[in-house]
């Protein structure tokens, strides 16, 4: 009852356009210190322990906007509306779009198809509040928050048997191990090897760890502390490829799915439990 209660009320405040201003998740100009950011992490660490995680209002706002704009329509490959455990089985082969699609990708493709939006707005709707921190909300991150959580607890299963999706693997592994931009960045730069790797606190996962690309990726959306906002995969892509300065990452790409298709690949057999909680 209390986790119900608390929940409700937290969910009253981000209706009402104010949740974000709350002590908790008061919006913060420029870099975070580390004190503050052991403050808000501790905060949170609090609210988890009661039994709430921030990140789960997107899921309320997302089970609206399915039906707000038709996805209720869209088949995310175990049949129309049928979500529970589909997001778990992505990327995956569909006939109808002609290509190997990850959940965002898909996604795009279902509101081009079913609310009518044009590519360009599509775009325009994913980057909603790309770029921004506190009062805040997207639409799209609800749709995506909602979908993967109805994947809470199964088992990310990758068909890699499907050529397909086997050759999208191959060419996300590529990718991510591709050395590109004045910096000769790679995604392996920080997430490959079997040493530790740290930013300021923060231990890096490697690929060549075992175990360790599954928590990474299974968790996602992922909701920063920082940002008082939920993070999906495609927003992670186009942030660590800014920060390596590859060329602008452009949501629903290629390139997207393939690196989808690489991390969840290799991810198979973990338990989806979204949303994380991160810095």
């Amino acid at each position: 009852m209390k986790k119900k209660a608390l929940f409700g009320a937290l969910l009253t405040c981000v209706v009402a356009g104010g949740f974000l201003t709350t002590k908790a998740f008061a919006q913060v100009e420029g870099e975070l210190s580390p004190e503050e950011e052991i403050r808000l992490v501790q905060e949170f660490n609090r609210m988890l322990a009661e039994g709430v995680n921030p990140g789960e209002i997107w899921y309320e706002v997302g089970k609206e906007a399915i039906k707000k704009y038709n996805l209720d329509k869209c088949d995310l490959g175990l049949g129309p509306g049928n979500f529970k455990g589909a997001a778990a089985q992505m990327p995956r082969y569909f006939a109808d779009a002609g290509k190997v699609m990850d959940l965002e990708t898909r996604v795009g493709w279902c509101l081009q198809k079913h609310a009518g939006m044009t590519p360009e707005q599509v775009q325009k709707f994913v980057k909603t509040c790309w770029g921004k921190s506190g009062n805040c909300m997207s639409e799209y991150d609800a749709i995506i928050m909602y979908l993967t959580m109805e994947s809470n607890g199964y088992k990310i299963n990758v068909n890699l048997k499907d050529p397909r999706v086997k050759k999208m693997y191959e060419i996300g592994k590529k990718a991510y191990h591709a050395r590109l931009g004045p910096w000769d960045f790679n995604c392996a730069t920080c997430h490959a090897g079997k040493q530790e790797v740290r930013i300021r606190a923060t231990r890096l996962w490697s690929i060549d760890r075992p175990g360790e690309v599954g928590k990474a990726v299974a968790i996602f959306p992922k909701y920063l502390v920082r940002w008082g906002l939920p993070m999906t995969m495609h927003y992670r892509y186009a942030e660590c490829i800014r920060q390596m300065r590859w060329p602008e990452f452009v949501p629903h790409s290629d390139l997207g799915v393939a690196l989808s298709a690489y991390l969840y690949g290799e991810a198979n057999g973990t338990e989806i439990e979204a949303p994380g909680i991160g810095r």
